[in-house]
């Protein structure tokens, strides 16, 4: 299918050429695996949900002209070109996933973020809770409200001010579902506005505060752990228990069992199921762990909030933007080896010196399909 239309606006930009998502290595093995993929999960008496079968199928059309295109023509010089339909999911497509980035990103600065100091808030959850946030994501958005609400109650205290007095401040939070090892690992970058807005009489101000200090960001973050088990235990998700609450999951999904195995960095199908994967390491990039500045751990949760941009750095806040809305998988960190096993780079070397991660290719394939979501708000205002 095919369509036509003329504009002088929609002239083809200096350079441009299509993507081709088909010369790629992701694209390759996602081509040639999935039909074995699809029949390993039924040999298992595993299906993937519908949301996920499209995913695959619709990446392996996205960019590519035999699936559908538009015909751009420019009115002076009658130049032409093709542009392919993308696929718009929002999984592991690295190309649908670039595009969101950028008009994101451009969209916060340009419109949504106002001139002043606005600081990162990055929240991790322990092991339990990103598998159920990651399978119910309907349990996270009352736990994002009570974090919200505590960080601001932080600021206007910290800014010498109360509710009462109208302070409040804005956020911007992104729920990111994968971690640097291409791991399901939902966890919440929050921008923030460093400071809160006062208004009296039509006048509005703005009190900037600046980074939190050591004291009251412990504080912070045991009020934080604190309210997110009472919500989720008075939302019926969590059950009270002496030592520790535990899950309560009355209806398993079927991704359930790949999720579980992306989260705690196993092999999710084949001969080695349940095993840790395999990973290529270079003892000499080996460095003893270190405590992160801004940064406290308490009962599997973390919290940090070393990255701030000042007013005046709005191609900062871009980048930062850019960073929290970024795809799950960077393509030139994405090989295949002669025996056809993936290869992942990470983009910085773990503490033991590990530089890659390899995958089979089926696990590779289980490992992306923990990382589509259902259709879900994944950013959210405040």
């Amino acid at each position: 299918m095919s369509v036509a239309y003329s504009s002088r606006s929609a002239a083809p930009a200096i350079g441009y050429r299509r993507h081709e998502p088909e010369r790629t290595a992701l694209y390759r093995m996602v081509e040639s695996t999935l039909p074995e993929f699809e029949a390993a999960l039924r040999s298992g008496d595993v299906s993937a949900p519908r949301f996920v079968e499209r995913e695959f199928h619709d990446y392996l059309a996205c960019g590519r002209l035999e699936h559908g295109f538009v015909r751009v023509k420019c009115d002076g010089c009658r130049h032409e070109h093709l542009v392919a339909f993308s696929c718009k999911r929002r999984g592991f497509c690295p190309s649908c996933g670039a595009r969101r980035m950028v008009e994101t990103s451009a969209h916060l600065v340009d419109h949504v973020f106002p001139h002043v100091p606005v600081r990162q808030w990055v929240l991790s959850f322990p092991y339990p809770l990103r598998f159920l946030f990651a399978s119910r994501p309907e349990a996270l958005s009352r736990c994002l409200a009570v974090v919200l609400r505590a960080i601001e109650t932080d600021l206007i205290q910290r800014a010498d001010l109360t509710r009462a007095s109208g302070a409040r401040t804005g956020a911007v939070t992104v729920v990111q579902r994968f971690g640097s090892a291409l791991n399901l690992n939902t966890h919440l970058h929050m921008l923030i506005l460093d400071g809160v807005y006062t208004f009296d009489q039509g006048t509005t101000r703005f009190h900037e505060i600046g980074p939190p200090p050591p004291e009251s960001l412990e504080r912070l973050t045991a009020q934080i752990v604190r309210r997110v088990y009472r919500c989720l235990v008075a939302d019926g998700w969590l059950v009270e228990d002496e030592e520790q609450p535990w899950l309560d999951l009355e209806e398993t999904d079927a991704l359930d069992p790949l999720r579980a195995a992306s989260i705690r960095y196993r092999v999710a199908l084949g001969p080695n199921a349940g095993r840790r994967i395999s990973t290529l390491v270079d003892p000499s990039l080996a460095r003893p762990s270190t405590v992160k500045p801004f940064t406290v751990n308490q009962e599997g949760f973390s919290l940090n909030a070393a990255v701030a941009c000042p007013a005046g750095s709005r191609d900062r806040l871009e980048r930062l933007c850019r960073y929290v809305t970024r795809p799950a998988i960077a393509l030139e960190r994405l090989t295949l080896n002669r025996r056809g096993e993936v290869l992942l780079a990470l983009k910085r070397p773990f503490r033991d010196g590990t530089t890659h991660l390899k995958f089979a290719p089926e696990d590779f394939m289980a490992r992306l399909a923990a990382l589509v979501p259902e259709r879900v708000n994944l950013i959210w205002t405040l």
